[in-house]
């Protein structure tokens, strides 16, 4: 692939890459990171790709692995903790506010910021993998089929996750169904 073609394919998927990666961790440092991890291992990779059709797909699964990868380093530290940090939660609300934020001049603005707070609030306490299927069917609009070749999983595992991450965010609502 030459360097035009691979300035092509960054400048489609760039923007959807940082959003899955902003969804993901939740947090705009990690974030960052985890869209510069994935490019440059597009690059170091990109000799592996056959057509571009299948390029989003295979770019945001370097993405997910990677987010899998980093999620295992954090598991690892957590059992073994060298020392405490003072926690995240100002940079998450600080991030979530940014990522939710939208120039409106209507009176319901704090309400709707409100709103998607609750709702960052709510995906944040989705499992993993629910919170990872939820975000790429929901969010970032893939296919269910599209969603089991990237995570590696089989459909129905992906309809099953999907399932049950909309339940419990429904019931987290308030939501009945019939």
């Amino acid at each position: 692939m030459s360097p035009a073609e691979f300035d092509d394919l960054y400048n489609e998927y760039k923007s959807s890459v940082y959003g899955l990666a902003c969804y993901l961790t939740r947090n705009k440092s990690e974030a960052e990171d985890l869209f510069q991890d994935t490019w440059l291992r597009v690059t170091e990779n990109l000799h592996k790709i056959s057509r571009a059709k299948d390029a989003k797909a295979w770019i945001i699964t370097i993405a997910v692995n990677l987010y899998r990868d980093e999620l295992r380093k954090k598991r690892i530290r957590k059992m073994f903790p060298l020392k405490r940090s003072a926690g995240s939660s100002h940079n998450d609300e600080i991030f979530n506010d940014a990522l939710w934020s939208q120039k409106s001049n209507t009176a319901n603005e704090t309400n709707r910021a409100d709103m998607r707070r609750a709702i960052s609030q709510a995906m944040s306490n989705l499992p993993d993998r629910q919170r990872l299927v939820f975000i790429l069917k929901e969010i970032k609009g893939f296919k269910q089929w599209e969603i089991a070749e990237i995570l590696g999983i089989p459909t129905g595992t992906v309809k099953t996750l999907q399932h049950r991450a909309i339940k419990r965010l429904q019931r987290e609502f308030g939501v009945s169904t019939p």
